[in-house]
């Protein structure tokens, strides 16, 4: 088994691979913003309380399971 087959043998695994990628910016927190901060109640995210989505956040696992844009598109 190569590397890709490796961490693409499930969404998991995959997912697991992204998050450990030390990115400021991915795909993945452009949506979560997109989704979940732009009706967020919160006034800061830096006021010390816990996200209220924070099992989505920074999870590329969360975002593999989206629809993708393409598909929307059709």
């Amino acid at each position: 088994m190569n590397n890709f087959e490796e961490i693409t043998k499930n969404p998991e695994t995959l997912g697991a691979f992204l998050r450990g990628l030390p990115v400021i910016e991915a795909p993945w927190d452009e949506a979560f913003q997109r989704k979940y901060c732009a009706g967020c109640g919160k006034v800061s995210c830096d006021d010390g309380s816990p996200c209220p989505y924070e099992d989505k956040r920074n999870n590329p696992l969360w975002w593999l399971s989206q629809e993708s844009g393409k598909a929307a598109e059709v």
